[in-house]
């Protein structure tokens, strides 16, 4: 199967004890969304003439507002779509807003997301609210550290 490749950039972020979590609309841009309704982290698919770094900055400030720093690669990978001949490769960042006060500023683009919340741990998350599978791993991962 010769496939196009799709590369996607996320960005996990921490305050303090937490984690910022945006949920996804029911209908993007006028299509079904995927993952409607669930609960993911600001990303999307890097756009040509573009580094996956550039990609996850842009992305968080068009999806949540925030200006962010870069730091760790956290995350990395891959998922075979063979109906549509995609392979989609997603690499997740650890970012840091560049100022503490700009968590007060945080505005969603609400025609891709309709809240966002804190996450604290899965103690205290309502089973009703999903997660994107992939954002379960990474939090499982890195609720134990601290990078604040």
């Amino acid at each position: 199967m010769e496939a196009t490749h799709k590369l996607i950039a996320h960005v996990l972020i921490p305050v303090q004890d937490s984690f910022i979590l945006i949920k996804r609309t029911t209908v993007k841009r006028g299509k079904k969304n995927v993952f409607p309704s669930f609960w993911d982290i600001p990303g999307g698919l890097v756009e040509r003439g573009e580094t996956p770094r550039e990609a996850a900055v842009r992305e968080c400030r068009e999806e949540i507002g925030l200006q962010i720093n870069i730091r760790d690669i956290i995350f990395e990978d891959s998922e075979i779509d063979k109906q549509k001949k995609l392979v989609f490769t997603r690499l997740v960042y650890m970012a840091k807003p560049l100022k503490k006060d700009m968590l007060n500023k945080i505005s969603l683009d609400l025609e891709e997301h309709s809240d966002i919340n804190l996450f604290h741990s899965f103690d205290t998350w309502e089973n009703s609210e999903k997660l994107v599978p992939y954002v379960i791993k990474i939090l499982r991962k890195n609720m134990l550290k601290t990078y604040n």
